[in-house]
């Protein structure tokens, strides 16, 4: 059973996760945060060190992950009816044609066959495969968790709480930092931030810069595309205060082979690539690349590293609770 409150902290650019990334952005000043991301990251520990255990994927919320990579799920309503993903003005890609050509995404090779792909995720996903699970809200955006100063965090929307795999729970918060709220959400649903406008501003949004060029057993994506300082923080402080503590306690050594499956599932089904505008495609399909490539670490495929990060110096690890 669920009782609700109503939060009385939400006003306009007020009272969400994503409003304190925005304010840090726009002012330079992360005190609001970091305080922030103590208090709800604290709340992460103590819900996962109490309710951590291993389960089959079948006995976890499967709505963002499992139901959608399931034959006739959101996956094959994507990808399998094999629509034209727009790259360029004159450049349209159909899944099926990735087995037959090299694709180069800033420099770096790789080959994808999306029929291989999709055996591979639902053999990852499957009903009956172990993972590690926690109690969780299961769909940790920006706009589902909420602070204010007075009262600490909150979490809104439990359609997907519940017993989540570990790595989806992960996935999810990273690819929201990483791409989806750093992009593609305020580009695709302006509406969802009326009352919430400084997240729309040049200064917060990380808009990609893209170059498609297509030959004929050739696909060249060159992309440029970080997070935003705030949002660079936000992963940073994720990754060293939950994920990584808790992948050394289970044993895990390779964080990218752990929320791989799950971090695909992110790029191919939350957005559809054929309604996208081109650039929006190409950036996804060159993640795509970089999130199946073994050699790609996880700080990497976050644009942890592709620029000198100014907010380095200020950063105090916290370490777990």
């Amino acid at each position: 059973m669920l009782a609700y409150d109503r939060w009385p902290h939400l006003s306009l650019d007020t009272g969400l996760l994503l409003d304190e990334i925005s304010h840090a952005d726009l002012t330079r000043d992360t005190a609001r945060l970091d305080a922030c991301l103590t208090a709800v990251f604290s709340w992460y520990w103590h819900a996962i060190s109490h309710t951590l255990r291993r389960a089959a994927i079948a006995d976890t919320i499967g709505k963002l992950y499992g139901d959608r990579a399931a034959p006739g799920g959101r996956l094959d309503r994507y990808c399998q009816g094999d629509a034209p993903w727009p790259l360029a003005q004159d450049t349209c890609l159909r899944p099926s044609d990735l087995a037959a050509l090299m694709l180069v995404v800033n420099g770096r090779e790789h080959a994808l066959d999306f029929a291989e792909l999709t055996d591979w995720l639902r053999c990852r996903l499957a009903p009956g495969s172990p993972v590690w699970a926690a109690v969780s809200q299961g769909d940790p955006t920006d706009f589902n968790v909420g602070w204010s100063p007075a009262d600490g965090p909150v979490w809104f929307d439990y359609d997907t709480g519940g017993l989540n795999a570990l790595p989806g729970e992960f996935a999810c918060f990273l690819l929201y930092q990483r791409l989806h709220g750093a992009w593609l959400t305020p580009r695709y649903n302006r509406a969802a931030f009326r009352d919430h406008p400084s997240a729309l501003v040049p200064a917060v949004l990380a808009e990609p810069a893209v170059r498609v060029r297509n030959g004929r057993h050739l696909l060249r994506i060159d992309y440029r595309h970080t997070p935003s300082p705030g949002r660079r923080r936000v992963l940073r402080s994720y990754l060293t205060e939950i994920i990584q503590p808790i992948a050394c306690q289970l044993g895990i050594d390779d964080l990218m082979d752990w929320l791989r499956p799950y971090l695909v599932m992110r790029i191919l089904a939350v957005y559809h690539l054929a309604e996208l505008e081109p650039r929006d495609t190409a950036l996804s399909l060159g993640l795509l690349a970089e999130a199946l490539d073994p050699a790609v670490t996880l700080p990497a495929f976050l644009g942890m590293d592709r620029v000198q990060d100014e907010d380095r110096d200020q950063h105090a690890h916290r370490g777990p609770r």
